[in-house]
């Protein structure tokens, strides 16, 4: 027996979450109690328009890595440096969402002490994180690019719904304190909540769960990342080098777009000096 189900069906008034949830028969699909309401503050997964421009930086060596083998590379969220990726929120121990309250109390649920399960599902699954904006943003610079030996491509919300697997989950990150209880919709749920201090991020995050009769050997490096076939004509919009970069990266980059990327050149950051 499953223990969720997230009825499709939309609030008007909150046109991304939605109207309920339900135990429901793994066999049969059929209901087999009542229909909890999901409240709009505790629901993390949240769509965004199409026409966003998503940012990526990344060193020289990934953006290298990315064109020459049409992949996007997915890490393994028990290797970030947030110890909450993919964990309830200290907040959890003191009180519970109100969608998860109603929830337990509808179906006289009691499990708060097993939290065994989400430890495991961070080892499984993968993400590729991307910038909200609609500039450049030295603050993402000095975050997530080691040094002036750097770039950052854009792409669209409509791109990556387009040319990515439909299997990918696609949301925007929900920002919360610590000690706002996180509510485990489904397994991957956890992963769509990043404490507030993170908020200069503005993430966008892709999320690639694990395949059916995919095998994990947790403690092997190969099993930390995962990469995905692109489209990189589709995917890649945009390419701009760091604001400070060399002439000899920006010659290695332009390089490296004539052999792999003839449709695009790169562009200079408009952070120059």
């Amino acid at each position: 027996m499953a223990r969720l189900f997230c009825f499709p069906t939309l609030d008007k008034r909150s046109p991304n979450v939605p109207i309920g949830r339900a135990i429901i028969h793994r066999a049969t699909g059929r209901i087999m109690g009542p229909i909890a309401p999901i409240f709009a503050e505790d629901w993390p997964f949240h769509t965004i328009a199409d026409s966003e421009i998503l940012w990526r930086y990344m060193d020289l060596g990934k953006f290298e890595d990315l064109i020459r083998s049409s992949t996007l590379y997915f890490s393994r969220p028990d290797k970030f440096k947030d110890p909450f990726e993919g964990r309830f929120s200290p907040g959890n121990a003191q009180q519970l969402s109100k969608s998860e309250e109603v929830f337990r109390q509808l179906y006289k649920i009691d499990d708060r002490n097993n939290r065994d399960y989400p430890e495991i599902h961070r080892t499984v699954v993968f993400i590729s994180c991307w910038h909200r904006n609609t500039r450049e943003s030295f603050e993402m610079w000095q975050a997530y690019a080691s040094s002036p030996e750097s770039v950052v491509i854009t792409t669209s919300a409509k791109a990556l719904r387009r040319f990515l697997p439909e299997k990918i989950m696609k949301y925007a990150v929900k920002y919360t304190p610590l000690d706002f209880p996180r509510t485990e919709f489904t397994h991957n749920s956890l992963f769509y909540y990043k404490p507030s201090p993170y908020s200069i991020e503005r993430e966008y995050r892709l999320l690639r769960s694990p395949d059916e009769n995919e095998v994990f050997y947790p403690d092997n490096p190969t099993d930390w990342f995962r990469r995905v076939p692109i489209k990189t004509k589709k995917i890649i919009h945009r390419v701009i080098t760091h604001p400070y970069a060399t002439r000899e990266t920006k010659m290695k980059v332009d390089e490296l777009l004539r052999q792999y990327l003839r449709c695009r050149r790169r562009e200079n950051s408009a952070l120059e000096i």
